[in-house]
């Protein structure tokens, strides 16, 4: 616990060499393997002492720290996008942290590892916490593998001739990460409904959805932690205001849709 602010305060200030080593404790214990009990599951053992109802030392399944590690972890390959095993532990922790909602909505602590239970913990415990990784994780990845060819990590994928268009399925549908380009692109007070992206060009087309009774501006975030040649930028094709960082974009009661292409 508190591994997520140690990467992410020493990222801030530009301690480089902590933040490795905090990164490399947490993929020592949060491991990639085909099954939702263990896939980013962060290895934890005592909080049932504190936060259950069977109160024992026992191998926890997707305590809230699976999304808060996963924080790092994901950070971590928007940086570095070739390293295709980060997004596999980073998002098996994110979607770890909903696996064991029951079907009636009570979000346990975890669930026991004992094989003479195989059940949630009937106290919610620490949930919060993990609740509020799964949120801050939140986004749809686009990579190109060189075996599986392209994937989507929270998003329906098709192609279209030489355009990549994703469908978003995650919770909020507010960011998206394309790795080939190294950009990420988050939205506030708004949601993705769609986009496509050109892998010739770069350009990579963005169809927002429709205004709400309380949105009725969108603002745009366009990063590149990720980017190979750290001289390419991305523009929004459409003149619009800015405030601060953020693209200001007014949204219609119909869908809205914008072009981002290199600078």
């Amino acid at each position: 616990t508190g591994q997520e602010e140690v990467y992410i305060w020493s990222h801030y200030f530009g301690f480089d060499e902590k933040a490795d080593i905090t990164l490399n404790a947490i993929l020592g214990y949060m491991p990639s393997i085909p099954g939702w009990a263990y896939n980013g599951n962060a290895r934890r053992y005592w909080d049932f002492l504190y936060a259950g109802k069977l109160m024992r030392v026992e191998r926890m399944i997707h305590h809230y720290g699976s999304a808060l590690n996963a924080i790092p972890v994901l950070e971590a390959f928007r940086q570095q996008p070739d390293n295709f095993y980060l997004l596999k532990v980073g998002y098996g922790g994110y979607l770890g942290s909903i696996s064991n909602i029951e079907e009636d909505g009570f979000a346990p602590a975890a669930f026991h590892a004992f094989p003479a239970t195989l059940k949630n913990d009937a106290y919610t415990g620490d949930y919060g916490s993990g609740f509020f990784g799964h949120a801050i994780n939140s986004a749809t990845y686009l990579v190109k593998h060189p075996d599986f060819g392209w994937l989507s990590f929270g998003g329906n994928l098709s192609q279209k001739k030489k355009a990549i268009e994703v469908v978003p399925t995650t919770a909020g549908r507010s960011s998206v990460y394309i790795a080939s380009e190294g950009l990420w692109i988050t939205v506030d007070a708004g949601s993705i409904q769609s986009f496509r992206y050109h892998p010739e060009s770069g350009q990579v087309d963005l169809v927002l959805d429709k205004a709400g009774a309380f949105n009725p501006e969108a603002f745009l975030s366009i990063e590149h932690p990720g980017s190979k040649n750290q001289q390419v930028n991305y523009k929004l094709k459409q003149a619009t205001e800015k405030r601060g960082e953020k693209f200001v974009l007014k949204l219609s009661d119909k869908t809205t849709k914008i072009s981002l292409e290199r600078d």
